[in-house]
């Protein structure tokens, strides 16, 4: 990469009028909206294979071999794939493609390619090869039990090198997504999900022992998300050339490592919250599962919204960074945390407020008793309270990988660690469980407002003012909505089957808060009706 004579780190805005929010808006919430189906798909399809799971092998043996031999290949999935490489990857990218030099845009990512794909080669052969010293360190209770150390052996060298292939998975996601495609890569978590639950419904019956043909569908899953992206790869102009080194792939493989030391500051925050929700005598018993179900409602909305915005408006942001146009960066980063707010807002409001309704009816079945419901919709509440706080987080933390800053958020996410684990301790005597989640969502709220505060100070203008009056009216329709749905429970659906009263609330919220946002005038309610308009299906009801 030719070197700036200013780097990012010491840009401040141009004077110009940047993009006009509206057009932000608009190209932004398309952007989302394919990402959030394809992650919707993905969760319901999850939630499936979880179900055969359970089904075909409960806590057998077997599915501690699975779980045990699926670990690592899976942190390292979080800790490289997921994330790590889209964000350094898109910013540099972005750099050579909004500078015009599509030469050596495609010349860079050839040679990312080739250092990618080496590596991750040794890295999945190396597991292989390693398997019965990762098992001994990872599980070594299964020592005493030589069939079952002997078969999560055997699961874990089928399972490594899927490391490989969500790792090329990744780097072709990024490359996607900075040339502003996002749905095939989004569909790869969904591909492979789906390919575990024809394991699971066709080969399972007829494998012994049935855990294997799962391991073989989480690697042939693997295969085909990667394959599915090279088609799109090539018609937007990718073609595969040996090149080793380029100006562009160290700076790249230097955002790499904050990133993924980023992601292992997250992982140790899940640690310890494990740890802490261990100590039954103090959270109550059950407190791992019921932190566990809480986090998985809660992570819907935010992977669903916050996320896939994050996810989709890092292409823009590093391309305007890459023009210094941080009046443009500026519009664009308050449009998506206003489009953040719109959809994050209501959402935490209906877990909060539907808490017990929603665990009831989800999970309160055999071995799920209410003391469980009540134990884990506690923590739900709690968790909600965080839940914009982290999805602005993430918004935030795109915008510094924009500016080629992978630092800052790592610091302020270690500083929340700490802050989180100091206030788990202290909440967890007098709330117990509840007090492991509230502590979550206080460390989220603290990152969230250092992030932006931080990035306040890069930019040299403010982000939080211009956001705060849009936030306000979209709580207090959110509110207003709340309100309503908790009517409509106790009046009607609290009487209805789950299946059916869950969805009438969940309805009927929505058309509460879209009254309440054209009552107060949330201007985002415009955009997102515009969007869905242009929909296909919406346009097919219209007669056009």
């Amino acid at each position: 990469m030719q070197e700036d004579k200013s780097s990012p780190r010491d840009r401040r805005p141009s004077t110009g009028q940047g993009r006009q929010p509206a057009s932000v808006s608009g190209r932004i919430a398309r952007s989302t909206g394919v990402l959030a189906l394809a992650t919707g798909v993905s969760r319901v399809l999850g939630f499936v294979r979880d179900i055969l799971l359970a089904n075909l092998f409960g806590t057998s043996a077997q599915a501690q071999a699975f779980v045990v031999a699926f670990r690592l290949p899976n942190l390292l999935r979080d800790l490289v794939a997921e994330g790590a490489v889209t964000s350094a990857f898109v910013p540099v990218l972005s750099w050579y493609q909004a500078k015009g030099e599509s030469k050596e845009f495609w010349r860079l990512s050839q040679a990312l390619l080739t250092q990618v794909f080496l590596l991750l080669c040794v890295l999945g052969l190396a597991g292989t090869i390693a398997a019965p010293a990762i098992v001994r360190v990872i599980a070594p209770g299964f020592m005493s039990d030589p069939e079952k150390f002997a078969l999560t052996v055997r699961l874990t060298r089928i399972l490594f090198p899927f490391i490989t292939l969500v790792g090329l998975w990744a780097y072709f996601m990024g490359l996607l997504n900075t040339l502003r495609h996002f749905s095939m890569p989004a569909l790869g978590p969904a591909i492979l999900n789906a390919a575990m639950i024809v394991a699971c419904v066709v080969f399972v019956p007829r494998t012994t022992p049935g855990v294997v043909a799962v391991a073989v569908g989480v690697v042939i899953g693997g295969v085909i998300q990667l394959a599915i992206q090279l088609p799109v790869a090539w018609r937007l102009g990718f073609r595969w050339h040996w090149r080793w080194t380029h100006p562009g792939s160290a700076k790249t493989l230097k955002l790499l490592g904050p990133r993924m030391l980023g992601s292992a500051v997250y992982q140790a925050d899940v640690l310890i919250d494990t740890i802490l929700a261990s100590m039954a005598s103090i959270v109550g018993e059950g407190a791992v599962a019921a932190i566990y179900f809480a986090n998985r409602l809660v992570q819907l909305p935010l992977a669903l919204f916050g996320t896939a915005s994050a996810q989709a408006s890092l292409p823009l942001l590093a391309e305007q960074a890459a023009h210094d146009d941080f009046a443009g960066f500026r519009a664009t980063l308050l449009s998506v945390m206003r489009m953040v707010g719109f959809v994050i807002l209501p959402a935490s409001v209906g877990l909060m407020v539907l808490a017990f309704p929603i665990v009831g009816g989800l999970f309160e079945r055999g071995a799920f008793h209410h003391e469980a419901t009540i134990m884990t919709a506690q923590a739900l509440i709690c968790y909600a309270i965080g839940l914009l706080a982290y999805s602005i987080s993430k918004v935030i933390t795109g915008a510094f990988y924009a500016l080629h800053d992978t630092w800052t958020s790592v610091k302020l996410a270690a500083e929340a660690v700490v802050i989180g684990a100091v206030l788990s301790v202290l909440l967890m005597f007098p709330l117990r469980v509840a007090g492991l989640a509230l502590a979550a969502a206080m460390s989220n709220t603290w990152n969230a407002y250092r992030l932006t505060r931080c990035l306040e100070r890069r930019l040299g203008v403010s982000l939080l003012q211009p956001v705060a009056e849009p936030l306000l009216r979209m709580t207090a329709a959110s509110l207003l909505m709340g309100a309503g749905c908790w009517v409509v429970w106790i009046a009607a659906a609290a009487g209805m089957r789950p299946w059916l009263g869950l969805p009438t609330v969940i309805v009927a919220g929505m058309v509460f808060y879209v009254v309440a946002c054209r009552v107060l005038r949330v201007q985002e309610l415009s955009t997102v009706l515009q969007w869905l308009g242009k929909l296909p299906v919406f346009q097919v009801f219209a007669g056009e």
